[in-house]
C-alpha cells in the first residue's frame, strides 16, 4: 500500500490512519496550498493531474489567494474561476455603512 511521501505535512491528524483514496480530497488540497515540487510530483503521480486540477477547482476558496492565482495559472484556468468572489454577507462588521 502507498503511504505519504511526508507526513509532516499532516502534523494536524495521524498520517497512519489516512486512506490515501477516501481522504484524496484532503491530501490533495493541502499539498496544493503546503506542499513542494516533490510533494505536488508525488500528487499527480498518485492521483492523475486531472484529478488534482478538479480537487483545485472544487477547493479554491480553502486555499491562500496567492496559492490558488499560481495553480490559476499551472492549471491554464481563467482566472475569473480561480479569485472567489466575497459575499457581502461575509464582510466584517467594522466595515459596514
Amino acid at each position: 500500500m502507498e503511504t505519504l511521501k511526508k507526513p509532516n505535512l499532516f502534523w494536524d491528524v495521524n498520517p497512519e490512519e489516512m486512506n490515501l483514496t477516501e481522504h484524496a480530497n484532503f491530501i490533495i488540497t493541502r499539498i496544493l496550498d503546503k506542499g513542494d515540487l516533490e510533494d505536488f510530483s508525488w500528487a499527480v503521480n498518485f492521483y492523475g493531474k486531472e484529478t488534482v486540477e478538479k480537487v483545485f477547482q472544487k477547493n479554491i476558496g480553502k486555499l491562500n489567494s496567492k496559492t490558488g492565482n499560481f495553480w490559476c495559472f499551472y492549471f491554464n484556468l481563467d482566472k475569473s474561476q480561480c479569485i472567489p468572489k466575497q459575499s457581502i454577507k461575509k464582510q466584517s462588521p467594522f466595515w459596514q455603512r
